[in-house]
């Protein structure tokens, strides 16, 4: 097993993908990831089980949960769309951080299986989405985020679907509630204490909640959102570098070039050169 260490020049990527390996190591990363297969029989394998997934079938994966798509028949490719996104995204959705539980529960299941309307809805937004991409017709990106926020609604309800009254009552509460917490305010100061009085389990479970539903610590979590969202905002604005860091959430140039520099090997100035240039 291996960390992939996917360091994304954008918060939301759609790939087609294409893969005929029956064994592979698993790998883990600290995105956000959807696979919804097209073609030929699928074994999506976690660290501890397994799914058959059959042509149709949606999966989700938790971050830093090891995982890989193997196909059944070697000479049979699988072939998916795989979309890979950062949760700063859903800062821009209305509720999004409610679309976010799936990801952030061990209840969800991460298989929904072709015959659901709701696999069936997933597949056809992540198709449209897709070809938007490809397209690239005026507003393409506008359009491909209107697929991308249908794709997690009805995951989100299909997880719903899937739990008792009491458990879809609870939804906000715990990991959930914290992670729902830290985007609504990730630009601010965020007091641990409070993350801590929001678990409502005490500090010690807090910290063990935390790390094993979202695979760091949660001053971890905050950087790397805030580290994502610089990137972004560095890329697409003109916005001044202390103007980001600010609207970042740091009140030190200093400190966020350090923690920049440490995320991506360069500085904020370096990195907004390299990317426009790249355009």
């Amino acid at each position: 097993m291996f960390f992939h260490d996917l360091r994304m020049e954008k918060e939301l990527i759609f790939e087609r993908r294409i893969d005929s390996d029956v064994e592979h190591e698993l790998h883990m990363h600290d995105l956000l990831e959807i696979n919804v297969l097209l073609e030929n029989r699928a074994e999506f394998r976690l660290l501890n089980e397994s799914y058959a997934g059959e042509p149709g079938d949606v999966f989700i994966f938790r971050p830093y949960e090891p995982h890989y798509n193997l196909t059944v028949d070697a000479d049979k490719p699988i072939k998916w769309i795989m979309v890979l996104f950062s949760p700063s995204i859903v800062r821009m959705i209305p509720y999004g951080y409610r679309l976010l539980y799936p990801f952030y529960t061990a209840a969800s299941a991460p298989h929904i299986p072709a015959a659901s309307f709701y696999a069936q809805s997933i597949q056809a937004a992540a198709r449209a989405a897709f070809e938007e991409q490809e397209k690239r017709l005026h507003g393409w990106e506008s359009k491909q985020m209107m697929h991308f926020i249908d794709i997690l609604v009805h995951i989100y309800r299909y997880s719903l679907d899937c739990l008792s009254e009491k458990e879809q009552a609870e939804i906000e509460t715990g990991v959930v509630a914290t992670v729902a917490y830290i985007l609504r305010h990730i630009t601010e100061d965020i007091d641990i204490r409070e993350l801590i009085e929001i678990y409502g389990k005490g500090k010690t479970n807090f910290y063990t909640g935390f790390k094993q539903a979202v695979g760091v610590t949660p001053n971890q979590f905050i950087h790397r959102l805030r580290m994502q969202i610089a990137m972004y905002l560095l890329k697409t604005t003109d916005k001044s570098i202390t103007d980001i860091a600010f609207e970042c959430g740091y009140h030190s140039i200093h400190y966020f070039n350090k923690h920049f520099k440490q995320y991506r090997n360069l500085s904020p100035r370096e990195y907004r050169n390299r990317t426009k240039k790249a355009i």
